[in-house]
């Protein structure tokens, strides 16, 4: 303790000094109760974080897709399953068939997009039925979601693709969302069909997925 923090004696009382620690900010350094030099790095981050929250979605939903679908087109994902995406629509994951990446393999999942409508397929191996999928989808779903977000709801429908591949199909539920959940098994790949939209999609965006979800195929020994 220096001279100057030596106690202080009082009516022969002894005062102890003062020392704070090393967390302690004198009045002249504060303002609302917050350290000046701590609120512009605080300030920087909330813009950062309102930023990444909230205007590059919405930038990113008034930007138009430079990589729209072409008649003729085909995606492709791992395990040998394709599809042939609507004309037009947006591709914002997943590659066309013959564009295989330099990894060697294609990408587990593709999407493309017409306006707030989407249509995504991802494949992984599965050693159950198409029904069996489903069901694991559906668990899965209630267990990250809860009573919220979107669940699979009713009773499932056996559908058909063009080309003979058999799965099952229900209904997609949120809270202001709408739209169709599919799965099939394919020599022990199991693919995942997510359409999802607002609880308004028109009739062309309707028979656009229906003919989504017919193309689905898959070609043994595909995704190497």
């Amino acid at each position: 303790m220096t001279e100057s923090q030596q106690p202080v004696k009082t009516d022969g009382a002894a005062i102890d000094y003062f020392e704070p620690d090393d967390r302690w900010v004198p009045v002249d350094r504060r303002w609302l109760g917050l350290d000046r030099r701590t609120i512009a790095p605080t300030l920087v981050v909330l813009a950062f974080v309102l930023i990444m929250a909230t205007i590059l979605p919405a930038i990113d939903d008034a930007t138009p897709y430079d990589d729209r679908v072409a008649a003729g087109d085909v995606m492709e994902v791992e395990g040998g399953v394709t599809f042939v995406p609507a004309a037009d629509w947006g591709i914002t994951s997943g590659v066309r068939v013959g564009d295989k990446p330099t990894s060697g393999s294609y990408p587990p999942s593709a999407k493309v997009v017409d306006g707030d409508v989407s249509f995504a397929v991802r494949s992984a191996p599965f050693t159950g039925d198409a029904a069996g999928l489903l069901d694991q989808i559906r668990q899965t779903t209630e267990a990250l979601n809860g009573a919220n977000g979107f669940q699979v709801a009713g009773d499932p429908a056996d559908i058909t693709t063009a080309d003979g591949g058999r799965g099952v199909l229900a209904r997609y539920l949120g809270t202001t969302s709408d739209g169709v959940i599919a799965a099939f098994v394919f020599d022990g790949i199991g693919v995942e069909v997510v359409a999802v939209g607002s609880t308004e999609i028109d009739h062309d965006q309707s028979s656009d997925i229906g003919r989504m979800i017919s193309s689905i195929s898959h070609r043994t020994g595909g995704g190497a």
